[in-house]
């Protein structure tokens, strides 16, 4: 049966087709640790995860929250059809099996999470399958330990989404299954009753409007000039013997080799992330930028020194005989323009909205000094999120996106080319993507706070308790060598590190980057210490 058309997939959606058409980039992961709680009746407490014993069982839990969903947000349940062609359409489902979107994969602890968010970005949507929208819930429960918890991650495809809807929209689904909870008239059962497990869309509301549908993103006659040149009319050879040299990875990208994630999940301590956040506002700075000074330390350390780490585990630092030629470092930032244009975005509202500013010469020297850069990041930052020009650069970053071939395949070309038009075939070395605080729950305990009316009533009601945050994003053959992911709730920071597979010689380097990385981090922050200089991170 014919699928319903929505609209036509503008300009930076069709980017994100685009990036699947040609494996080059999979998906994204935003969720939660959730602990079940039920303070007035322990033992249901005790035996509700484990009675969900499969996909069946947490779909009839999901159904009801789901819908709510599928109601508030109907791009959830669109796909893309023409998917290969020069027009891609947004395509309105009649119904959706929840069944066929809920993988369980059990975790012992919650630090094994990491390997679960590997198994989602390695499955990538398939846009030809038009029965199946573009997301899927995974649920890891933890068997050992606090087996009342469990990691809900919402793994979707970046042309529906982006890290801050998808923020919202995990919050909003633990929203419903609390008040889920809270309705039910059976403490022991709250789930939906129904044997079914699929939904009828009935959502009349409109899809939300492409981002160029709101402002103008063409770009202007000074960056026609200057990037339809280098990006389009310029040879590969001429374009990178005219650029300035940066370092994107140990092994050039190609597309000859599997688009394979691999990742290092580094998950902050209460106390720690207090640490950072206390440090940012101790030098007026924010924690991004802090983030971003230790990460160019760490990448500079590990991959760009005249002294080479060995992998962890196989001995001392060792003189490089061959040190690399200095190379700079092109960082990414990824900036939300939900509140930058004059008619602001709702953060719930789903789509991708995000473009990028680029630093394309960091340097990094032993004199280099930690609060230095990162206050030279910070000034960057606000200028190119407070400014006019900022603005229009931001919006015209991917409004280049319309010079891009009207034929079918053109679009694909183009994206194939830039493995051997970029240097080493990537476009930067790291990119920071920092969701920043969310998932915040009004009741963090079932012990310790009353109702609203001034009683305690709602202390028995059963509920899930965000624990905290993740946010976690595939590798891209053509992207940043080295992608950081960042989102902090309920006190906890987690930051996801992706590489591909084919960028490094073993998954021990990019474990590596992520060890120093804390190490630097918590060095230059340390309380009373004035400064931090490159210098002092080599070890």
């Amino acid at each position: 049966m014919t699928l319903q058309v929505a609209r036509a997939v503008d300009n930076l959606e069709r980017y994100n087709v685009t990036r699947s058409n040609v494996n080059i980039y999979n998906n994204v992961i935003v969720g939660n640790l959730l602990q079940f709680q039920h303070t007035s009746q322990k033992e249901l407490e005790q035996q509700f995860i484990s009675s969900l014993t499969g996909p069946q069982e947490w779909a009839k839990l999901l159904l009801d929250p789901i819908n709510n969903l599928l109601h508030q947000h109907p791009l959830l349940a669109h796909v893309v059809g023409d998917h290969l062609t020069a027009k891609p359409m947004f395509l309105c489902l009649e119904n959706i099996d929840l069944l066929e979107l809920i993988r369980i994969v059990p975790i012992k602890t919650p630090a094994e999470v990491g390997r679960v968010f590997e198994q989602e970005h390695n499955l990538p949507f398939d846009l030809s399958n038009q029965s199946i929208p573009l997301w899927r819930l995974t649920i890891a429960p933890i068997e050992e330990g606090d087996t009342q918890s469990f990691y809900l991650l919402y793994t979707f495809h970046h042309v529906i989404g982006d890290g801050r809807s998808a923020m919202a929209l995990t919050d909003q689904l633990v929203q419903h299954l609390n008040l889920q909870a809270k309705k039910a008239t059976n403490g022991a059962v709250f789930s939906n009753s129904s044997n079914t497990t699929k939904i009828q869309i009935a959502s009349t509301k409109p899809i939300p409007e492409s981002i160029e549908s709101r402002i103008n993103c063409y770009p202007s006659l000074r960056t026609l000039i200057c990037e339809a040149t280098r990006a389009l009319l310029l040879p590969g050879f001429l374009k990178k013997a005219l650029e300035i040299k940066y370092w994107a990875g140990e092994l050039d990208s190609s597309l000859e080799t599997p688009n394979v994630t691999e990742l290092a999940l580094l998950q902050l301590t209460t106390q720690e992330t207090l640490k950072v956040i206390q440090a940012a506002k101790r030098h007026s700075t924010t924690v991004q930028a802090i983030l971003y000074t230790a990460s160019v330390f760490a990448a500079k350390f590990v991959f760009m020194s005249n002294r080479r780490p060995v992998p962890l585990g196989e001995g001392p630092y060792e003189d490089d005989n061959n040190p690399i030629e200095e190379e700079a470092i092109v960082f990414a930032t990824p900036v939300s323009l939900r509140d930058l244009i004059p008619n602001p975005i709702a953060p719930d509202d789903q789509g991708n909205y995000t473009s990028e500013f680029l630093d394309y010469n960091v340097r990094v020297r032993d004199d280099s000094s930690f609060w230095e850069m990162t206050a030279v990041y910070r000034r960057r930052i606000i200028e190119a999120t407070t400014t006019a020009r900022g603005l229009q650069d931001l919006l015209e970053h991917f409004g280049m996106l319309s010079l891009l071939p009207k034929k079918d395949g053109g679009w694909e070309s183009y994206m194939v080319s830039k493995v051997h038009k970029d240097q080493h075939g990537r476009k930067a070395t790291i990119k920071l993507s920092n969701i920043g605080r969310g998932w915040e729950q009004s009741k963090t305990t079932s012990d310790d706070h009353v109702a609203e009316n001034g009683n305690d009533d709602d202390v028995a009601i059963p509920r899930f308790l965000i624990k905290d945050g993740v946010f976690s994003q595939s590798s891209g053959v053509t992207a940043s060598a080295l992608t950081m992911s960042v989102a902090t709730a309920n006190g906890v920071m987690t930051i996801s590190t992706t590489w591909q597979k084919a960028a490094f010689r073993g998954r021990a380097r990019g474990e590596l980057f992520m060890s120093e990385f804390k190490r630097i981090l918590f060095e230059a922050i340390e309380d009373g210490k004035v400064d931090y200089m490159f210098k002092d991170a080599k070890r």
